[in-house]
């Protein structure tokens, strides 16, 4: 069986859906398969490859950095459909993300006869009118406030994205909550399959308190640490963040490292500064995925306090990692930690982040049960080896049909 994966992104390049195509395309060529990747090209990687069995193309685009603009999506979009059709002898192709592949992969569909999937696990409407800053659109409101927000520039977004799903054959959620929202959406049941995320469990793993000190003192870290990875977003609710630190720092000696990038770190940045946290908040920019076990397995507590998200990969390599994980009560998020598996706290609320945050680090007891539950549920549910036969059931179920 021959598959075909989409994704904007793809090591080496740094991204959530690269990462998952990367290990389950290690994993289904493990099981049999013949699969191929079509994704947009990083300066300095090579446009074409076999990484481990899988064959790798990378396509053109203008900008790593700007990829939003008309000329680069032009680009992009255009390559990824040519790549496509030179790939048409594949039996299923699958699309990773709703912007660059997705849209990719709707064009080519009119285009080749075979299936086409595209993963759910971001929102066309929700991330295009936030990164755009629109008047009167609130990131706050998370997922559903995109079906309230009623614009020129949301009705056409929102066409867009049920053309998305009205092309695809089946759309994938990563979670039973973004199922439940695509049903709102309108899109049909029998079109609905949830397929979580899923990490390396031996990739991301606790350690010993010693071996953490140790670890800490070679990342240059303080003796209490607080880690976040994310984009730097409005939805993500990084500026939450920084509000909790400042009342955190009054009662516990500790430090927040935020990894990542986005259009918004100027403005974290700046609030920092305003609050005088310059000494207790350090922006890390991109870490490699060499270094993200090291940080994960060195914090103390992992936070996330977006306004939305949906299954979070480095969520799931936090508790792998065996950290104490604190995270908004979200629908997404709320899924993955069920079972006491985290500390959830109000969506927004900068104090109640503080109150959780100070309550774990000054409770090691209450830590050592998060560390432990959160590491076994991950190992049950989100493992590549589960989530690598859930690919090979959709797909087998699919080409049999």
């Amino acid at each position: 069986m021959k598959i075909c994966m989409i994704t904007r992104t793809y090591p080496p390049r740094i991204g959530g859906p690269g990462s998952v195509v990367q290990k389950v395309s290690y994993g289904l060529v493990e099981n049999g398969f013949d699969v191929s990747v079509i994704c947009s090209r990083v300066k300095g990687a090579p446009r074409f490859e076999v990484d481990r069995g899988v064959t790798v193309y990378r396509t053109r685009n203008v900008s790593d950095v700007n990829e939003f603009t008309f000329l680069n999506l032009g680009v992009s979009v255009s390559s990824i459909v040519k790549k496509i059709l030179e790939c048409r002898g594949h039996d299923i192709f699958h699309a990773h993300d709703i912007s660059v592949a997705g849209f990719g992969g709707c064009i080519a569909r009119k285009l080749v006869d075979k299936k086409f999937f595209l993963k759910y696990g971001g929102d066309l409407v929700l991330e295009y009118l936030s990164l755009k800053k629109f008047r009167g659109w609130d990131p706050k409101k998370g997922l559903e406030g995109t079906l309230e927000y009623q614009t020129g520039v949301a009705a056409v977004l929102h066409r867009v994205q049920s053309w998305y799903f009205n092309t695809y054959d089946m759309v994938l959620p990563d979670s039973f909550y973004g199922e439940k929202f695509l049903e709102r959406r309108g899109v049909p049941s029998e079109k609905l399959k949830v397929l979580v995320n899923g990490i390396d469990v031996d990739d991301y793993h606790p350690i010993l308190k010693r071996e953490k000190d140790v670890l800490k003192e070679s990342l240059g870290l303080p003796d209490r640490v607080i880690f976040t990875a994310m984009r730097l977003v409005g939805w993500k609710g990084v500026d939450v963040l920084i509000r909790a630190m400042d009342v955190v720092c009054s009662s516990v000696d500790v430090k927040l490292f935020i990894a990542g990038s986005g259009p918004e770190r100027g403005c974290f940045e700046a609030l920092v500064e305003e609050l005088g946290l310059g000494d207790r908040v350090s922006f890390l920019g991109n870490v490699s995925r060499d270094d993200m076990p090291k940080y994960l397995s060195s914090c103390d507590v992992f936070v996330l306090p977006s306004y939305f998200d949906t299954t979070p990969n480095v969520l799931l390599e936090a508790m792998a990692s065996g950290c104490t994980c604190v995270v908004s009560d979200i629908e997404g998020m709320r899924e993955v930690v069920e079972g006491g598996c985290g500390v959830l706290v109000k969506v927004g609320d900068a104090d109640d982040l503080a109150e959780k945050l100070i309550d774990v680090l000054m409770n090691p007891g209450l830590s050592r049960r998060l560390s432990k539950d959160a590491r076994r549920r991950v190992v049950e549910r989100y493992s590549w080896k589960k989530v690598v036969a859930n690919y090979k059931e959709l797909y087998s179920s699919h080409l049999d049909a």
